[in-house]
């Protein structure tokens, strides 16, 4: 009995101790839960105050930014009802400068900030006169003395509110950091205590504390990584670029060092979130950014900037040749669709390429260099770019171009040139393709490879196509009543053949002109129609249906399979001029072009050659058995006027309503 009693004795203070050490472990978990709900829930305001303050910031510098754009344009403008039109908007972005720094008013707090916001104000009392003078100016048609007022006074104080405001920015990640390393504090002294606790509790607290601290330590590794990475595509973000970039001009400047920077953009992302959702537009973004980490080194920083915006820092890339390549290799990922669901898409991109320090020594010159060099690569769709001195000035022409592009479509400024087309059979010409041409009043004719991007990226293109489409129908229409049998072939855009309303809106044009269907023929690139292949199919099969003639553009310069030939209801595929030109010279694109024609006529199509140059390539495509061709060999794209003086002396005549 006694040893019975002895067992018991002992499981009892062993059942005591435990009891002990339980309670302890319960208080040491409490006391540190507690402690961890509370720092979390600092980092958490901490990360919220310093999002809405990093936006408010964004706002109030593309507020100043439009405002400096507008009123440049306001001053070059001479008509009153254009002018009063930006004025309302410089107005409102004016509004919105204000209202977002009364809101930093109320966040912050310490005396840096609301010095700086206090700078800022008095500037802006400042420029206020000033410019509402220079604006007077241009309202009353003075705009040299507007521009030179602005040049002389308004410019120099928006850059002193700029300055001011990059300034808050960084006195904004300033003080993230600051408050960050506080709260990392807090969690230090939490993790002290917990460990003290748990040496008391013993080694059942310790494995209690050690769980406890392995979870502090990721709950703190989550909102860091929140504060810094993007959410969507887990990048760094605009915060941790910037705070990237800045660390390496610092390293290079002292280590005398070459560095890239590349500004990346997807090509028509507005078309897939506008048309397919913004899931599919976020999925695109997920599985572009995966496939671009496969070609870059650790070393590499690649962040989305926002939007569809992302930005590459290679600090390895000492050589333009080193930052070209790397550019290569990222266009070269996106070679094959981004597949969602059913939804084979075809995504591109345009890459603009700056080097430190030749194309310029701080961050905003650098991204600001390689974003202009990106735009000509996605107007050009040359896949990348690198910077280059004349690109500064192409930029300030772009923004000009923007705001002079809503103004010409009212103005009617755009007009039509028309390229014949020969029907080599019969020696004839069946048709023609309109091309459009932009009569600026102050810059001259402009071509449409540098404004239709422009139309594309504001959502003017599908304005721009109306009017294309009315002014060729009607020439059409006109020649027909002369007696002329002539197709009319307009180019459209992804816009258009991707837009389920587009085919009805070709048909109320064709009422409205009292023409045939088989009178029209559009004209769609590979890239366009491979966007949503499902899409672009049901567009051009009821387009297709009711007679009208749907060709491939450029074909064999995109992505096209024989299978969505098939399966795309065209009436015609037009070989790129790419491979025409060559011909003679080069058997590649010889066997090339045989085999296009050859493909085409299995497929029960017709085949049109582009960019006849000469009468060799036209020898040849003539014994290749290709349909019709086009090119400044016959004739370069006409007026109207010049069109029907060349019918009467070329050896090729129109067909005729008899025909």
């Amino acid at each position: 009995m006694g040893a019975i009693v002895s067992e018991r004795t002992l499981m009892l203070r062993v059942g005591v101790g435990f009891v002990l050490v339980l309670l302890m472990m319960i208080a040491s978990t409490a006391v540190g839960l507690l402690r961890l709900a509370d720092a979390n829930q600092r980092m958490r305001q901490i990360v919220d105050q310093a999002n809405v303050s990093n936006e408010l910031v964004y706002r109030m510098k593309d507020a100043l930014r439009e405002r400096a754009i507008l009123m440049h344009s306001i001053s070059l403008l001479k008509d009153r009802f254009d002018q009063e039109e930006l004025l309302l908007k410089y107005s409102q972005y004016g509004s919105g400068f204000v209202e977002a720094r009364t809101r930093l008013l109320t966040i912050a707090t310490d005396a840096e900030s609301l010095a700086v916001l206090d700078d800022m104000r008095k500037l802006t009392m400042e420029a206020q006169p000033l410019a509402a003078q220079a604006l007077e100016m241009a309202l009353r048609g003075k705009q040299a003395a507007a521009q030179e007022l602005i040049r002389q006074r308004v410019s120099g104080v928006q850059n002193a509110i700029l300055l001011n405001v990059s300034k808050l920015q960084r006195i904004q990640q300033e003080r993230l950091g600051k408050a960050v390393e506080e709260v990392e504090l807090g969690y230090r002294g939490t993790r002290l205590l917990m460990l003290v606790l748990g040496g008391v509790a013993g080694a059942l607290g310790i494995g209690i504390a050690v769980f406890v601290l392995g979870n502090t330590r990721r709950q703190a590794g989550m909102l860091r990584h929140q504060a810094m990475y993007d959410a969507l595509t887990d990048l760094p973000n605009r915060t941790l670029w910037a705070d990237r970039l800045d660390w390496m001009l610092r390293l290079a400047a002292r280590e005398k060092l070459s560095f890239a920077v590349l500004l990346i953009d997807l090509d028509r992302f507005k078309e897939i979130n506008d048309t397919l959702g913004h899931a599919v537009g976020d999925e695109v973004l997920r599985q572009t950014a995966s496939r671009w980490r496969t070609c870059l080194r650790e070393s590499d920083t690649i962040a989305r900037l926002g939007g569809d915006e992302f930005a590459v820092l290679l600090p390895t890339a000492n050589t333009m040749d080193g930052a070209i390549e790397v550019a290569r290799k990222i266009i070269q990922t996106m070679s094959t669709p981004v597949v969602i669901g059913q939804r084979n898409l075809d995504v591109s991109l345009s890459i603009g390429i700056a080097l430190y320090p030749a194309h310029g020594e701080n961050s905003e010159i650098l991204q600001r260099r390689a974003d202009s060099a990106m735009y000509v690569a996605k107007r050009t769709q040359s896949g990348y770019r690198v910077f280059s001195e004349d690109l500064s000035a192409d930029e300030e022409g772009r923004l000009t171009m923007q705001s002079d592009l809503k103004r010409a479509i009212d103005a009617a400024e755009f007009f039509l040139h028309y390229q014949p087309k020969i029907d080599f059979e019969h020696s004839l010409v069946k048709g023609v393709e309109a091309l459009v041409r932009w009569q600026h009043p102050e810059k001259g004719l402009i071509m449409p490879d540098r404004f239709i991007p422009l139309a594309e990226k504001t959502g003017l293109i599908k304005p721009l196509t109306n009017d294309i489409l009315k002014m060729a129908l009607k020439q059409c229409r006109a020649w027909q009543e002369a007696g002329l049998d002539l197709t009319v072939a307009v180019n459209i855009s992804a816009i258009s053949v991707q837009d389920p309303d587009f085919p009805d809106q070709i048909g109320r044009l064709l009422t409205q002109y009292q023409l045939h269907p088989n009178r029209l023929e559009l004209e769609v690139t590979e890239s366009a129609v491979m966007t949503d292949p499902a899409r672009a199919i049901d567009c051009i099969r009821r387009l297709a249906e009711t007679g009208i003639l749907v060709s491939i553009d450029d074909f064999g310069t995109g992505y096209s399979s024989m299978t969505n030939l098939k399966d795309f209801m065209v009436a015609k595929i037009k070989i790129d001029r790419s491979f025409v030109k060559d011909m003679a010279t080069r058997h590649s694109d010889d066997v090339i072009v045989r085999s296009t024609i050859e493909l085409g006529h299995n497929l029960g199509l017709k085949v049109v050659a582009e960019g006849v140059e000469d009468k060799a390539a036209w020898e040849r495509l003539k014994s290749l058995g290709c349909d019709s061709a086009q090119g400044y060999y016959m004739s370069r794209p006409l007026s109207p006027d010049a069109f029907l003086d060349w019918l009467n002396k070329s050896p090729w005549k129109a067909s005729s309503s008899g025909t």
